[in-house]
C-alpha cells in the first residue's frame, strides 16, 4: 500500500484483536469526566454515552482546550479519564494538571508527559501510527471504552468479538471509490447519524476536513431538521449514517441528494466500529483524487504539543 493512511485503516482488525486478548480492571466510580481533543474527543463522545448507557454511571465530557474555563465538576468518588492518541497533547496535559480527582490515561504513546501525570495508563496498543489523520488509534481507543464501560456494568462485551471480521468483510467490499468520485469536485459536505453514531457523523467529518480540505459538517440527524437543513442545496450533499430515515426523507423531498452508510446488522451500541471505516475510507480516496499528501495535510501535525 503507498499511503500509511490505507496501510493502517486496513490495520484496524488486528489491533482490535490484540487488545480483546487483554483485561482491563478498574475500580467502581460515582462520576466520570473525560478530558481529549480532535478525535479523541470523538472516541470520549461515544465512552460518554458507553458509561451513562451501560454502566450507568453520569459522564461529562470537556474539549481539553475548553475545560480550563469550564471545569468539570468533581466528586469524592469522581473519575477523570484523559484520552489521547500521542500522550503529548498540550492542551490535555495542561487540562489533566487542574484535576484533583483519580486520573486515568488511555493513550497510544509509551511512557509519554500523560502518563507520568495519571494513576493508571491504559495503553491502546495499536503501534505506531505515521499518518497525521488517526484511523487505528481511533477504533483502538473505543475498544478501551467499550472494555471499562463493560467492566463497570458487570457485564460481557460479547459482540466485541465480532468486530474484527466485520471490519475485514466492509474493507473487502470496498466500493467507495465509486463515491468519491461522484464527490470529487464537491465543496461542501454535511455528515449526519444518530444516537451513539452521531459522534462517528463528527468524526467522518472532521476526516473529511482533515484530508480533503472540504467543508465538511457533522450533526445528529434529528438536531439537522431544527435550522441546519436550511443549507441544503443541490451542491451540498448529505452522507447518512445508520437508520435516519426521517431525516433523509426530509432532505429528499427538497430534492437534494443522500449517500446512505446502513447500520449492520449488529446492536446498535456497537455499530461505530464499523460506521466510522467507510467514512475513513471516503476521506482516504478523496484525497487521493484530489492529489493531497494524506499522510501529510497542511497545517496540522499528528501531536498538538503547544
Amino acid at each position: 500500500m503507498t499511503h500509511f493512511m490505507l496501510k493502517e485503516i486496513h490495520e484496524q482488525p488486528d489491533v482490535i484483536r490484540r487488545l480483546l486478548d487483554r483485561s482491563i480492571s478498574i475500580e467502581k466510580v460515582d462520576r466520570i469526566n473525560i478530558l481529549a481533543c480532535g478525535t479523541s474527543l470523538n472516541a470520549g463522545l461515544i465512552g460518554q454515552s458507553l458509561f451513562e448507557q451501560v454502566a450507568k454511571i453520569p459522564t461529562q465530557i470537556r474539549s481539553s482546550s475548553e475545560s480550563i474555563y469550564a471545569p468539570l465538576i468533581e466528586t469524592p468518588n469522581t473519575l477523570t479519564i484523559a484520552i489521547t492518541q500521542s500522550g503529548e497533547t498540550a492542551d490535555t496535559i495542561a487540562a489533566l494538571t487542574t484535576v484533583r480527582s483519580k486520573r486515568i490515561a488511555i493513550t497510544n504513546g509509551i511512557d509519554s508527559t500523560i502518563t507520568k501525570l495519571v494513576d493508571q495508563t491504559i495503553y491502546t496498543n495499536a503501534g505506531e501510527e505515521k499518518s497525521v489523520a488517526a484511523t487505528k488509534t481511533f477504533t483502538a481507543q473505543l475498544v478501551v471504552l467499550y472494555q471499562l464501560a463493560f467492566h463497570l456494568a458487570n457485564q460481557e462485551a460479547q459482540w466485541l468479538r465480532e468486530i474484527p471480521q466485520q471490519i475485514e468483510a466492509i474493507l473487502k467490499k470496498n466500493t467507495i471509490a465509486e463515491i468519491a468520485k461522484s464527490l470529487e469536485n464537491t465543496r461542501n459536505l454535511i455528515v449526519i447519524g444518530s444516537g451513539i453514531n452521531t459522534a462517528i457523523a463528527f468524526e467522518g467529518a472532521l476526516k473529511l476536513k482533515e484530508v480533503t480540505y472540504i467543508h465538511a459538517e457533522g450533526c445528529a440527524a434529528g438536531e439537522f431538521l431544527h435550522g441546519p437543513i436550511a443549507l441544503l442545496d443541490p451542491q451540498i450533499p448529505t452522507i447518512a449514517i445508520g437508520n435516519v430515515k426521517k431525516t433523509i426523507d426530509r432532505i429528499r423531498v427538497n430534492q437534494n441528494s443522500v449517500i446512505e452508510i446502513p447500520t449492520p446488522a449488529i446492536p446498535e451500541l456497537f455499530t461505530p466500529f464499523l460506521t466510522v471505516i467507510p467514512l475513513q475510507l471516503l476521506a482516504y480516496e478523496l484525497a487521493i483524487l484530489r492529489k493531497i499528501d494524506v499522510d501529510r495535510p497542511r497545517n496540522i501535525t499528528k501531536s498538538l504539543t503547544t
